[in-house]
């Protein structure tokens, strides 16, 4: 080894100091391109850890979530509403509590209605740092004093999740 340098060294002294400093000029400029490289590769990685987080943390969410706020009990629909509205935001928070006020509260507790929703199968459509789309098939089954008998009803609802603070809040979900 100690004999290459020694051969590279003396053929390094026959060159002209142009072609000295090329080759210095050259090695830096490779020095520079490597270290580019290596962070940005780090901070891409680094981003792919954390979208995957990310969607992995909206699709818990969701799947949580939703079932919750779908599933009710005549009994005690008002109170379950009302705890409803602290997963929700936006404009979606202000429809659903009219909503559920205006027309959903009434017709439940009228008929008699307890439902329960359950995942059937979950995914996420798209995710970035504070915002994802999940579509999500759901099964829910339905009694009330028009049916007596369980009621099972499939849909697919797409949930719109943002991250606000450390949580995430529902602001939009769209029956397809």
């Amino acid at each position: 080894m100690i004999a290459h340098v020694a051969r590279l060294t003396s053929h390094l002294g026959k060159w002209s100091n142009r072609k000295r400093i090329l080759l210095v000029a050259g090695l830096g400029v490779l020095a520079v391109t490597a270290t580019v490289g290596s962070v940005t590769l780090a901070i891409r990685a680094h981003e792919g850890r954390s979208q995957e987080d990310t969607r992995a943390q909206a699709l818990m969410q969701a799947t949580q979530l939703v079932p919750d706020i779908l599933s009710y009990d005549f009994n005690t629909v008002d109170d379950h509403f009302a705890s409803s509205l602290e997963h929700l935001g936006g404009e979606f928070r202000t429809q659903f509590e009219t909503v559920s006020k205006d027309v959903i509260i009434p017709s439940v507790t009228e008929r008699q209605v307890v439902t329960k929703a359950t995942v059937v199968e979950s995914s996420v459509v798209s995710a970035s740092t504070d915002a994802a789309t999940v579509l999500m098939f759901l099964n829910q089954s339905t009694t009330s004093t028009d049916n007596p008998a369980p009621k099972l009803d499939g849909s697919r609802v797409l949930v719109s999740l943002h991250r606000e603070g450390g949580s995430w809040l529902i602001t939009e979900m769209t029956p397809v």
